[in-house]
């Protein structure tokens, strides 16, 4: 899947007419005052839009759309805008004052290959946070949400999409087992992109079958369980940012789902506990960024650097663990 800038499709100036389903999510009776370009994406165009409401107030909203690749579905487009609002509605509800209000999402009525979604316009700071306050924002997603699961089980409602891979995120009550579906998904899109290799699918095995038993499944056995909380599952600095207004951190783009809170950060450490057993934290932490290797590369399938230093990670994780002998490696 490689990266695509979409056309341009939204108007760019004052006194702009969008898109009638794009209006539809506006405050009844307001008036388009401009539209202007906002931020960066390689997967979907970004725009401001400012308008003045009926009390003659201003209001800004931020609204990213894709169009779709000739000869793709439809639905992909709406599976994609659906599960951002979807998740971004999740971290709203446990994050309020830290993360923009979703306003909606739907289909352009005058392209119905073009789908968007919108939220309150927030202004930032194109700063990278200190570990402290990342830490803390992080945690406080995570303390606000633990145990909040729906159905007490980890995953998510909709499909969600990190940048435009799509994320299996099938309801599971064991998170070892959620954590393999997941990466099964994934390594799948990978072979389809890379084709057969007898290595890479030996390593694969190893991580599925032994790999992820032996650093997660001591999270619940003997007595342990893990709480699901909400997670932000795609936090790298370009998606939290101070605020202009409050200096607070905001946190967008979340790919969210119901998971396991530990993040590999000692400074979280001192908001939320390792989970037990302590000693396997930097063997979790390994399969935990498997799911990132793997995104890499199927995303840039084409740069066979992400590829290299996917299978490298396997080959050390499997020795991690001290299961290459069983997986005949």
């Amino acid at each position: 899947m490689e990266k695509r800038r979409p056309k341009q499709a939204d108007p760019i100036g004052k006194n702009v007419c969008l898109d009638e389903a794009v209006v539809e999510k506006l405050p009844e009776g307001c008036t388009v005052l401009s539209v202007t370009p906002s931020g960066q994406s390689l997967w979907v165009g970004t725009v401001k839009i400012e308008v003045r409401l009926l009390d003659g107030s201003i209001a800004s909203f931020f609204k990213k759309r894709l169009i779709l690749a000739q000869g793709a579905s439809g639905d992909t487009g709406e599976r994609m805008m659906n599960g951002t609002f979807e998740a971004e509605q999740a971290l709203y509800n446990f994050l309020p004052e830290q993360s923009p209000r979703p306003v909606g999402w739907g289909t352009y009525k005058n392209d119905p290959d073009t789908h968007f979604y919108m939220c309150d316009f927030v202004e930032m700071y194109d700063d990278i946070p200190s570990a402290n306050d990342w830490a803390a924002t992080v945690a406080r997603l995570h303390l606000n949400s633990m145990d909040k699961s729906p159905i007490g089980q980890f995953g998510f409602h909709v499909t969600t999409h990190l940048a435009n891979v799509p994320v299996n995120n099938t309801w599971n009550p064991s998170w070892q087992t959620f954590w393999a579906q997941q990466m099964v998904s994934l390594f799948d899109q990978d072979d389809l992109l890379h084709g057969p290799d007898d290595e890479v699918t030996r390593l694969k095995e190893a991580f599925l079958t032994l790999v992820i038993p032996r650093f997660l499944g001591p999270l619940e056995s003997e007595g342990r369980a893990i709480k699901p909380c909400l997670i932000h599952s795609d936090l790298w600095p370009g998606n939290i940012k101070p605020s202009v207004a409050t200096d607070e951190l905001i946190m967008f783009d979340s790919c969210a789902y119901w998971g396991h809170n530990e993040a590999a950060i000692r400074e979280y450490f001192q908001h939320v506990p390792m989970s037990e057993p302590t000693a396997d934290f930097d063997g979790r932490n390994h399969v935990y960024a498997m799911k990132y290797y793997a995104l890499l590369s199927i995303m840039y399938s084409k740069d066979t650097r992400f590829r290299a230093i996917f299978v490298e990670e396997l080959r050390s994780l499997v020795g991690k663990a001290g299961v290459g002998e069983e997986a005949n490696l």
